[in-house]
């Protein structure tokens, strides 16, 4: 058990979200297996203390923190595959730095994320996505068992096999929900050599955002992107500088076949930036990011439908509207659709199986920013949010959890809610495992 006095608990205590820092747990339990994280449980019921699971600490919503005890799993991070069976099991403390190391040697891949500290069970269990989801599914599709020490104490294992509720939910329904899961066992696929691409417009950029769109509406799903709309800061401004738009991701195919795809938009204006074709995990490398601590907040939303011209609009008028705070305001599209969309809602907890785009508005900022700046920057976001989510019909990201959401229960979970928040009541009636936007009991 880790304490305030000790010399390492700040750094293990702090979150990702800078926003979130001052909340300080009592204790820290860190964990070396499932029966460890049992016994934190049942402590912390028996004394009545609040609890939550820590294992990356990239809650958006700081929902990874507490006053109570942090059960922290990241010491379970170990991975092992089985060549046999192409099956990969990562501890519930791995990251995706893990999967990169454990998976290179073996050229396979799950649907991981592109920040190395980000935990592979929060990842995993608000879906996943990333850049191999429309070609392979989000993170989840890939799990075929996990873990979970649920709130009596009790570890379980479910699976695929089993068509146990607990694996339902552990694929997509967000983490701290119905326990701490301690395991993952993922479906790999084998990898191919990929063209990987960081590029970015200044000239032009309405143009070119409008033009990317319609063109990566018509690409094919080996293809996996971000597209983002960067605003000038004051100081940017001040000098001249204007939106930029920007494209990363990759694709399984040569340069010549992305440069077929986005010839639409080069006859408008020519990036700046990178392409190369490479092997998979070295294409990874380049497109990765370690993704420090920082204050920020982002709320999200789903396209169901390509992006209409009206929004494309709204979209770049207010984002020259940011009042600027010292660091960053970023419009973001991650590409979705393809095999991430040929479930049905029901077949996981991840509801989120209609859409083309995952939207969001990212807003950063640094400790010395004023209160007020702050304040009026995060009005700003949350006007701009409103104004084009009812162009975007399919509801919230549960992993960019949002604590500012009002519609967050149907948001994030939509028609699977009732049938979580009935698992909800039978696992854990108490709501042990509780935080303020916790799928509620039935």
């Amino acid at each position: 058990m880790l304490l305030p006095e000790d010399a390492i608990f700040a750094r293990i205590a702090s979150p990702n979200n800078l926003r979130y820092a001052a909340t300080i747990p009592a204790g820290i339990a860190q964990c070396a297996n499932a029966h460890d994280v049992s016994a934190a449980i049942l402590w912390a019921r028996e004394f009545g203390v609040p609890l939550v699971a820590r294992s990356g600490g990239h809650s958006y919503g700081g929902y990874s923190t507490t006053t109570g005890l942090m059960i922290d799993v990241s010491n379970l991070n170990a991975m092992r595959y089985d060549p046999s069976t192409g099956i990969a099991t990562l501890g519930g403390g791995a990251r995706n730095g893990h999967v990169y190391t454990g998976l290179r040697p073996h050229h396979v891949a799950i649907t991981h994320g592109r920040c190395y500290n980000v935990g592979i069970a929060g990842l995993t269990l608000g879906g996943g996505v990333g850049f191999n989801m429309r070609a392979r599914g989000v993170t989840c599709d890939q799990l075929i068992a996990t873990e979970i020490v649920t709130a009596d104490g009790r570890i379980h294992a479910v699976s695929a096999k089993q068509g146990h509720e607990l694996f339902w939910a552990s694929r997509g329904a967000g983490g701290g929900n119905f326990g701490i899961n301690t395991s993952f066992s993922f479906q790999t696929f084998p990898i191919d050599r990929l063209t990987v691409y960081d590029l970015t417009w200044t000239h032009r950029p309405d143009e070119v955002f409008a033009a990317l769109l319609h063109a990566l509406d018509a690409a094919p799903d080996t293809l996996g992107c971000k597209v983002s709309i960067v605003a000038p800061t004051a100081a940017q401004r001040a000098s001249g500088k204007g939106l930029t738009i920007a494209l990363l991701g990759q694709l399984r195919g040569t340069p010549g076949a992305l440069a077929d795809i986005l010839q639409p938009v080069y006859r408008i204006a020519h990036p700046a930036g990178k392409i190369r074709e490479t092997d998979y995990w070295t294409g990874q490398d380049l497109l990765s990011e370690e993704g420090a601590p920082e204050f920020f907040h982002e709320p999200s939303r789903f396209f169901n439908e390509p992006i209409a011209d009206a929004t494309i609009a709204l979209i770049l008028n207010q984002m020259r509207r940011w009042p600027g705070t010292t660091k960053a305001a970023t419009f973001k599209l991650f590409q979705t659709g393809g095999a991430m969309n040929s479930m049905t809602t029901g077949a996981t907890a991840f509801v989120h199986r209609k859409s083309s785009w995952l939207s969001s508005v990212g807003l950063e900022w640094h400790a010395h920013d004023s209160s007020a700046d702050v304040q009026r920057n995060l009005a700003w976001q949350q006007a701009f949010y409103a104004a084009y989510s009812p162009a975007a019909s399919g509801g919230a990201y549960q992993n960019f959890i949002d604590p500012s959401l009002a519609d967050w229960q149907r948001a994030y979970h939509g028609s699977n809610l009732p049938r979580l928040e009935a698992l909800k009541a039978r696992v854990d009636p108490e709501r042990v495992f509780r935080f303020p936007e916790a799928i509620p009991s039935r």
